[in-house]
């Protein structure tokens, strides 16, 4: 089953709403730490078994200089406008409200925060306790994104994290209680051991919490992880294919049917509720980015901070923050701008594209998009191109095609 026909106008009405959206930069500030590390996890992060967790103190005035530094290093007379701030990590709600609020009077120097914006962080339920969630909010955080993962008990010790399912309706509850206005919750599928019943039993208690915003993902199994160990082992009991698609198809079908919006291809809302920061990442955007392994890009031209906690903290980011290249040959950036793009549910137009690429994105895929199309992996029209739902269930496939 595939979804319906294109409506003609409808690339040029999403892109429309997007450009709405993403038409000033965002801020993403990376906060490495966490109690512990999920032996799923290939980002830099440390948890407190990790002897760099005891740079977090040091981590803080890095921290700072970084953001303090952007406006120099990227050679801008004013400060830049931004209206969507993420906190990812990491757990960056770990690092406590009276650092937060010192953090974003740096940013508030740094960027022309403007009214109205989304200010995001990302928490864990055991967290969620002990953080002094008040004060968070106090310091300007409208928007709170909880990792979740499993409402199973069984299933969060495959995972190995550190709650169990009461802290996380716990947690739930307290958030609920402050009157936070946008509450996100992230869910995944594909864990070991897990079946598409018990996956469907998640999404029926995480629905009763009426989040504005979900996003769930299908575990990937990443080499350098004590997962990628395990499974070169043969010691991780993984859903099959056929169950993991299974899994998906219960995912859209059920939000589907609760009233949330498909916009992209791991996430979902209420009507208007978007991610407002993560919608930049799949649109030509500035983003701006601080901490280590965080990478942003300014009008064009990209950069990261290294991972290196130590360095990072010894000498600041203005000694190891670096330009990165562009993807190198038309082929590559093509592909990145068709892989981005295409990660919208509802589709993106020719317009847009070509003034994305600075080409006709139709003549310069000819090819790949009949194959696409007559695989009906994708569907266009005269004004754009959208995945059908085989598509989106094979949207790595698809996104391949372009490089």
């Amino acid at each position: 089953m595939f979804l319906p026909a294109i409506d003609p106008e409808m690339p040029h009405k999403v892109v429309k709403k997007l450009n709405a959206i993403t038409n000033m930069g965002g801020g993403y500030i990376h906060w490495p730490f966490c109690e512990r590390k999920c032996p799923y996890c290939d980002f830099h992060t440390f948890g407190a078994e990790h002897p760099n967790s005891g740079l977090a103190a040091k981590y803080h005035a890095a921290l700072i200089r970084d953001i303090e530094s952007l406006g120099e290093f990227l050679g801008w007379d004013e400060p830049a406008r931004v209206d969507t701030i993420y906190f990812g990590g990491g757990t960056p709600g770990l690092m406590g409200g009276r650092f937060l609020e010192k953090l974003m009077r740096s940013l508030e120097q740094v960027f022309r925060v403007e009214a109205g914006s989304e200010i995001t962080i990302e928490i864990n339920p055991v967290s969620a306790e002990i953080i002094g969630l008040e004060a968070m909010l106090a310091s300007g955080i409208n928007r709170v994104s909880i990792g979740c993962q499993s409402f199973n008990d069984r299933l969060l010790g495959q995972l190995g994290r550190l709650h169990d399912s009461i802290t996380t309706r716990r947690s739930l509850d307290h958030l609920c209680s402050l009157g936070i206005g946008n509450i996100s919750m992230d869910l995944m599928f594909g864990i070991p051991t897990q079946t598409p019943d018990e996956f469907l039993d998640d999404l029926e208690i995480m629905l009763s919490y009426h989040p504005e915003h979900v996003s769930a993902y299908n575990l990937t199994v990443h080499e350098d992880t004590p997962f990628g160990h395990w499974h070169r082992e043969g010691k991780l009991s993984l859903p099959n294919e056929s169950e993991q698609v299974t899994m998906f198809e219960i995912l859209m079908d059920r939000l589907d049917e609760a009233g949330y919006e498909h916009y992209e291809i791991s996430n979902w809302c209420r009507p208007g509720m978007q991610s407002r920061h993560n919608t930049k990442y799949w649109s030509e955007c500035d983003l701006f980015a601080a901490g280590i392994s965080a990478r942003g890009v300014y009008h064009g031209m990209r950069y990261e901070v290294p991972a290196d906690l130590r360095k990072y903290v010894d000498h600041g980011a203005t000694e190891t923050r670096v330009p990165l290249d562009a993807p190198a040959g038309d082929r590559s950036r093509e592909g990145e701008i068709m892989m981005l793009a295409m990660r919208r549910v509802k589709g993106v137009s020719w317009k847009e594209l070509a003034a994305w690429s600075g080409r006709d994105i139709r003549e310069y895929y000819g090819t790949e998009l009949e194959h696409l199309v007559e695989e009906k992996l994708v569907e266009i029209s005269m004004v754009g191109i959208r995945p059908t739902r085989q598509g989106i269930l094979m949207n790595d496939s698809v996104a391949l095609r372009f490089f």
